[in-house]
């Protein structure tokens, strides 16, 4: 069952100005359609525009047929790179199980102090076939024409252990923002407040953007007021797994959203999410 579809428009804080009824595909011809796969207690992103695509994490093995389907509903894209987050089973483990006839540059994108022989070895039989490309903040993913993923997190200049211990592996956690003309999507992986607070100290009212997919999966250590201030979402997109056992998403996050009247959409409740943008007009919809 497909959700209803809600139409907004970015001027100046993203307010929300519409809603239209009925349902609709994705397009691949123009536009951006940005695509969070109900991948259970976990995250994957899809960024595809002109039959071309960016890979944002991939989920958990259990969730691949998932993410396979998602995927071939979206017309079966060139994907230029797929980006690790963060190498923690329920972001990175699909790649053990991507399709055989997946058309794949072979470019992974992961953080500069990642692990990344750990990436390699969960990567199955494609584990040749790949090669890596380290970044941080500051650095661009070029995508589909006229689409681009910017880093915002974490800093090149940290002195950290390498590969970063699991401990700390959610704070430095790989944050982009997406742009396509006016249109923005700011991806956050599994960052706490403490990564929040120091990307509202560097870039302000340059966080803003229209629609925020909620770190951490909504976790209660996830929530720093001055930030969601700054990005002033119009929607928030959730991922999670039904009935988790971390009792996500957490109540202060609802609260939050709630109070900034973003519109929430939930992979556990309506499951893959999709939202389309001609870079002006967004629609987004649920399975």
């Amino acid at each position: 069952m497909r959700g209803p579809v809600f139409v907004f428009k970015f001027v100046g804080a993203c307010l929300l100005i519409g809603a239209s009824c009925g349902t609709q595909g994705p397009r691949h011809n123009s536009g951006l359609t940005f695509v969070v796969v109900n991948v259970g207690e976990g995250l994957s992103q899809i960024a595809t525009s002109s039959s071309e695509a960016i890979v944002f994490d991939v989920g958990d093995t259990g969730a691949s047929a998932s993410w396979t389907n998602a995927y071939n509903g979206l017309g079966k894209p060139r994907i230029g790179a797929i980006i690790i987050s963060h190498s923690r089973a329920d972001h990175m483990g699909g790649l053990s199980r991507l399709p055989e006839a997946l058309d794949f540059s072979g470019e992974i994108v992961a953080y500069m102090y990642a692990d990344t022989s750990l990436i390699r070895a969960t990567c199955g039989s494609w584990a040749g076939r790949m090669h890596f490309r380290l970044i941080g903040m500051g650095d661009t993913v070029s995508g589909p024409f006229g689409v681009a993923a910017i880093c915002l997190w974490p800093p090149k200049d940290l002195v950290l252990p390498t590969p970063i211990p699991d401990s700390i592996k959610n704070v430095y956690s790989l944050c982009f923002v997406v742009q396509y003309q006016s249109s923005s999507v700011l991806i956050t992986s599994d960052i706490d407040t403490t990564a929040e607070r120091t990307l509202s100290t560097r870039f302000g009212f340059g966080l803003m953007a229209d629609a925020i997919v909620v770190p951490d999966h909504g976790s209660a250590g996830s929530v720093d007021p001055v930030f969601y201030g700054y990005v002033a979402p119009s929607t928030a997109i959730l991922s999670c797994g039904a009935q988790n056992p971390f009792g996500h998403p957490a109540a202060n996050v609802l609260a939050m959203l709630f109070q900034m009247h973003a519109r929430l959409y939930q992979t556990a409740v309506i499951g893959t999410v999709t939202a389309f943008t001609d870079g002006y007009y967004w629609s987004v919809s649920g399975e």
